[in-house]
């Protein structure tokens, strides 16, 4: 596989560095060399894979960080600053001076059904603290594929598209940093109609490259690539192996763009931006709600459907609280989006028993206008204790169903709640979907658990819990408002003792 992917790679940096790609190899290091005559020092990244599991097995994490089951995840992979004179604590997390800046210039992925960039805060030094604290929260709005400045995209199948399209994604604390380099992009033919700035709010974090100034991450994640072979893009070889990192300086590899690392030599005039103003989840609609009798309905038909079993409702509740209160909380919130919205269920053992089993349902939000696409993922929180010196919750999510696939195929959210509600017209808006370690019958919409883990670090399967996510209402940009939507449930069916 490892070989297959990296064919890909050379193939796709060929055809990217031909005529007609808008960025070469001969206009970004004309970019670079004007950067560095404007008295800039200019250090190359990579833009490369982040495989949470892969990572977790290496000791490189505590836990999988309630990963998007199936959904890849790049981030930057940085030099230190200039004069910082100790390394980071992992290779993907940066401290960032309040007069530096990160540029992206490089292409959107192949046509997907949502992908996002975003700068996060992944460390806090607490005083008297001697290790560093999670928080993972990202520090304002996602540039996302209802946003993005991007140009024409450089292939045929995807013309008149924001895919495969050139776009500058340019991350600084400081506006006259971001006009100093958007004019040198300018300056050497890069159009400001491409240019993104992802403002990073100095007030709200302790930026600096001192051993207790925070520690950032900057990440992308990209959902259902419409031709499974594209998802090669954002795949990668592993960052560790065998608890080892192998990445690292100097960094290689630019199919997807380059990443620079903007440093000036010299004291600049600072102006930081404020604080960005979020995009109001809240619009005003309702209608959803609307639909909560027909999703009563549907339970007690689940209910009748199982009335052999013992039934277990289990709690649905918001699984992080929003960013930028976990940030002056220093709350761990596990790399949240502002694009989605996070909800879960209590955890649940499934023994193997064909009758114990559990019945996930709710609206799909693609089809009641509350989304782009929307999905559950099932994860175990089974206890690992071999890995740390504690005993963690692994938080892995290893399957999910989403709403990406049409009724006929029977195998995502559309289509999957009539055979409950045969003659209600809004069923058509709901799902229905078993989580079980079986599927003796052969039933059609049934979400089989692996029999054996994905990693022989791990436990099995058997502490579960489920995560809800519906990514971008088409009418704000940004993730629905979690007081406008119905909250999906999980119902645990067990033998009647």
């Amino acid at each position: 596989m490892k070989q297959v992917v990296l064919v890909f790679f050379v193939m796709v940096a060929l055809s990217l560095t031909a005529s007609g790609t808008y960025f070469t190899e001969e206009n970004v290091y004309s970019f670079i060399e004007k950067l560095e005559e404007h008295g800039f020092i200019v250090q190359q990244g990579m833009f490369g894979g982040f495989d949470l599991l892969d990572l977790f097995a290496n000791y490189m994490v505590p836990d999988c960080s309630g990963n998007n089951a199936d959904n890849p995840y790049l981030v930057y992979y940085l030099p230190t600053a200039p004069s910082q004179e100790f390394e980071n604590s992992l290779p993907f997390t940066f401290r960032l001076q309040e007069d530096e800046a990160l540029v992206f210039l490089g292409w959107t992925p192949p046509e997907v059904a949502y992908f996002g960039y975003v700068t996060l805060i992944m460390f806090r030094y607490l005083p008297g603290q001697s290790t560093p604290v999670r928080i993972f929260a990202s520090v304002g709005d996602t540039i996302n594929i209802t946003n993005i400045k991007a140009g024409e995209s450089i292939y045929e199948n995807t013309a008149g598209t924001i895919f495969n399209a050139p776009t500058v994604i340019l991350s600084t604390p400081d506006r006259n940093i971001d006009k100093t380099i958007r004019a040198i992009a300018e300056e050497v033919g890069f159009s400001r109609d491409i240019i993104n700035t992802n403002p990073i709010p100095s007030a709200l974090l302790k930026l600096g490259i001192e051993p207790d100034s925070d520690e950032l991450i900057f990440g992308a994640r990209f959902a259902l690539f419409k031709n499974p072979e594209d998802k090669a893009y954002a795949l990668d070889p592993p960052v560790a192996v065998d608890g080892k990192i192998v990445v690292g300086p100097p960094y290689s590899g630019n199919f997807r763009g380059w990443v620079l690392r903007v440093t000036p030599s010299a004291p600049v005039e600072l102006d930081p931006f404020p604080v960005p103003s979020m995009t109001p989840r809240d619009t005003g609609d309702y209608s959803e709600l609307d639909l909560k009798p027909t999703m009563d309905r549907l339970e007690q038909a689940i209910l009748n459907e199982y009335s052999h079993l013992h039934a277990d409702v289990l709690r649905t509740r918001r699984w992080v609280e929003a960013s930028y209160i976990a940030i002056q909380n220093v709350t761990d919130v596990l790399g949240d989006s502002r694009d989605s919205t996070y909800f879960r269920s209590d955890s649940f053992v499934l023994e193997d028993d064909p009758d114990d089993f559990a019945i996930v349902f709710g609206p799909v939000r693609s089809l009641t206008g509350k989304s782009i696409y929307s999905s559950f993922t099932v994860y175990t929180e089974d206890p690992v204790k071999d890995l740390l010196p504690e005993e963690v919750s692994v938080l892995f999510g290893f399957s999910s169903v989403h709403s990406g696939y049409d009724a006929e195929s029977k195998l995502g959210l559309v289509g999957s709640a009539e055979r409950f509600l045969p003659d209600d017209p809004n069923a058509k808006y709901f799902f229905v979907w078993k989580v079980a370690k079986s599927n003796p019958n052969n039933e059609d919409y049934c979400l089989v658990i692996p029999e054996k883990p994905a990693s022989d670090r791990m436990t099995p399967y058997r502490k579960l819990m489920i995560a809800f996510r519906s990514y971008v209402n088409p009418a704000t940009g940004v993730g629905p408002s979690f007081e406008e939507v119905l909250i999906e449930k999980v119902i645990h069916f067990t033998p009647k003792k």
